[in-house]
């Protein structure tokens, strides 16, 4: 039955707050894609600006600078914000980050990253390890960074659809990257430092077989599985279970294990040669030992810092 008014049969005049909602009252598609940018980038800027301040009171200051009557897609902007917040924000600390037992070189990952690089110690005291070991050893890490680094790009806000099609180009493009350049610093390894000890097996790129045979005759296993542990546990803690996948940027992520790559095995390879100009004693293997876990525990703090309450 049509709605028409008694007098005049015309349609009757329906209230504009009554109408049913349209397409103009439904989010626009750009407006739905771009909200998860928008929402990981205020995020992160929260959280630097505002330290010690939990998600309930971020939360709390976004609602209240949207006045009394707020707009509903800056209420899903909010929304979108606080669902972005690092979880171990739940609850607020009155105290400074730096007086926390529980950060900085005495966090859990930092530990972590310790115990598993003071392994090849022993290999240096009891296996009689020699710089070309520890140097790959080294070189070894950076395949597992590799990895892990993928995993934190695919994992960066899951939520967020428009990422996954940038994931979909930058993912592949990051192991072709990084695999060749990795490739070429393990050549380098094997040529400077192996004393042609595996050049039978070692084919240009192709650095698989010397890999496989240099571990094994070196037993690097068991210090392999412990960096490698190290970072998987390094990637539960504060990558997942901290909450810095929700604020993860996939243009940083990309360029994150560059850094720690050309800064740290500079150093090594440089500190190799000496102490191969040294004679390789073994106070000299300790030393460069040590100078690679202060240089991997700073890297560590460096890149968790800005994430942490």
């Amino acid at each position: 039955m049509s709605e028409r008014d008694r007098s005049g049969g015309t349609p009757a005049t329906v209230d504009a707050g009554t109408r049913p909602p349209t397409g103009r009252g439904r989010m626009p598609a750009l407006q739905w894609l771009l909200t998860p940018l928008l929402a990981r980038h205020v995020a992160r800027e929260l959280v630097r600006e505002h330290p010690l301040e939990s998600v309930e009171q971020i939360g709390a200051r976004m609602r209240a600078d949207l006045g009394a009557h707020p707009d509903p897609a800056g209420l899903r902007l909010v929304e979108a914000v606080i669902r972005r917040l690092p979880a171990a924000r739940a609850v607020a600390t009155p105290h400074p980050v730096v007086t926390s037992p529980a950060r900085g070189w005495r966090s859990p990952t930092a530990l972590a990253l310790i115990a598993a690089n003071l392994l090849p110690l022993y290999g240096v005291l009891a296996l009689g390890w020699d710089v070309f070991a520890l140097v790959l050893l080294f070189w070894l890490e950076n395949v597992v960074i590799g990895v892990f680094n993928v995993a934190r790009m695919l994992c960066a806000d899951p939520t967020d659809v428009a990422l996954w099609l940038f994931k979909l180009f930058l993912v592949p493009f990051f192991c072709v990257h990084y695999g060749m350049f990795t490739a070429i610093h393990g050549v380098f390894v094997f040529s400077l430092f192996g004393s042609g000890r595996f050049e039978s097996v070692t084919g240009g790129l192709w650095m698989l077989d010397a890999v496989v045979r240099a571990v094994r005759e070196l037993d690097l296993g068991p210090a392999c599985v412990a960096l490698a542990a190290s970072h998987a546990f390094s990637f539960g803690w504060n990558y997942l279970r901290g909450g810095e996948f929700r604020v993860a940027s996939l243009q940083q992520l990309m360029g994150q294990p560059y850094g720690r790559v050309v800064v740290l095995h500079l150093a090594i390879i440089g500190g190799g040669f000496a102490v191969i100009a040294l004679g390789s004693p073994v106070w000299a293997l300790v030393v460069l030992l040590v100078l690679k876990i202060a240089f991997d525990l700073k890297a560590h703090l460096r890149e968790h810092r800005p994430l942490r309450p």
